[in-house]
Parts: structure tokens; C-alpha cells; sequence
């Protein structure tokens, strides 16, 4: 009778362990990171003053939001962010796009040659305001087209540092902030992610105990 059992639990597990299989290459690529926006360039107290988090979507997309937080300051009717800068590491970030970007934002591409963000450094790719209103957050994606001969995900965009050592910068403007005069500052992070949520891969390992215990 156990064993009966046992072949019923292994004959129902095997077809799950099966799907699983097959979608593993799509279902890998979903991790989520995040970091605050903790140092600035004003002496600006308290903090930190905003998040951005990356979340891989597919094999050639990864998502940002890049959020400044209302509470960290008093804010006006214009607060938010008005460029972004980032890092890529692929063998030519010329091929990647920024997609989904507000009405008036743009574009650019400059292997460490993206400045304006004071003591952080030149960056490789930048969204940049040259219309509209600030954001909060800002919004996008960045991808690159499935014919070229490498996928993208977060470590794409969280290992190669500025020309002084910074992994993103964005200036944030339109609010006051406590002990400083200053109504906008470039923001950047120390570096420490602040989550991360690792990929489903891990239900891969669970199926694959069931599948044993049931052997066993």
C-alpha cells in the first residue's frame, strides 16, 4: 500500500516538475533590487531621500523606478526628479533603448561621458527632463533587441561603477529641506542594495525535494 502511494505522489509530481522545466529560462529572469538614495551633495540632513529598484523582466528588459520621497522634504507643487543617471556593463550599451519615458524626457548615451551630477561622477546612460514636469517617480525600461547576442538583467546595470565610483546619481529639485538652503540636489547611494528579491528558481530546488521524498 505505501508504495502504491508513493508511485501515485511521484506519478502526479513528475508533470509539475516537467512545466517547470520548460518555462525555467523565462521564470529565471524576474529579480527585484533596490537601493535608497542616501548621500547628497548639500549637506542635507536626514534621509534617505529616495529609492530605485530594478526589476528584470524577461531576458532583455529590465524595469526601473527611480521614486524620491515627498516625506524626506518639503515639497512644491514642481518637486521631483529631473534626470537620472546609470551604469551598463553589456559589450556595447549603443544598443540599448530606454523605453516608456514620460512625455519630454530623452535619452542619452556616453560611455562615461554622461556628467552633470557633480561629486558622483560621468555615467554611461542617462534619462534627462528636457520637457515637462519633474517626475515621481520616474518610470522605464530598458532593453535590447532579442537579434543581438546578449541578454541584459540587473547585474547589467549594478556592477560597472561612475567615473568616480557610483553605481546611479539623480537631481531631485522643487522642495526645502532642513539646515540646508538649497531648493535641489544630486542624490546617489552608497552602494548597499536595500532588498532583494531572489528569482523563482528557488521553486525549482522545492519540486525537485517533493520529487525525491516521493522516491524515497
Amino acid at each position: 500500500m505505501q508504495k502504491k502511494t508513493s508511485m501515485l505522489l511521484l506519478t502526479l509530481l513528475l508533470p509539475i516538475f516537467f512545466i517547470f522545466s520548460l518555462f525555467a529560462p523565462s521564470l529565471s529572469n524576474s529579480a527585484t533590487i533596490s537601493y535608497y538614495f542616501d548621500i547628497n551633495n548639500s549637506g542635507i540632513v536626514g534621509g534617505p531621500w529616495g529609492m530605485i529598484t530594478l526589476t528584470e523582466n524577461g531576458l532583455y528588459q529590465v524595469d526601473f523606478i527611480v521614486d524620491p520621497f515627498d516625506s524626506a522634504f518639503s515639497t512644491t507643487s514642481n518637486f521631483g526628479l529631473q534626470n537620472f543617471g546609470f551604469n551598463e556593463s553589456t559589450t556595447d550599451g549603443s544598443r540599448l533603448s530606454i523605453i516608456n519615458l514620460p512625455s519630454g524626457w530623452s535619452k542619452l548615451y556616453g560611455e562615461d561621458n554622461l556628467g552633470g551630477y557633480g561629486p558622483y561622477g560621468k555615467f554611461d546612460l542617462e534619462t534627462d527632463r528636457t520637457g515637462g514636469s519633474r517626475q515621481d517617480p520616474l518610470r522605464f525600461s530598458v532593453i535590447v533587441n532579442p537579434l543581438y547576442p546578449f541578454t541584459i538583467d540587473i547585474s547589467t546595470f549594478t556592477t560597472e561603477l561612475s567615473t568616480e565610483g557610483y553605481l546611479f546619481a539623480g537631481h531631485i529639485a522643487g522642495f526645502t529641506a532642513a539646515g540646508s538652503p538649497e531648493t535641489s540636489a544630486k542624490f546617489s547611494t552608497t552602494g548597499h542594495p536595500v532588498t532583494t528579491v531572489p528569482e523563482p528558481a528557488t521553486m525549482f530546488l522545492l519540486g525537485s525535494g517533493l520529487i525525491g521524498l516521493a522516491g524515497f
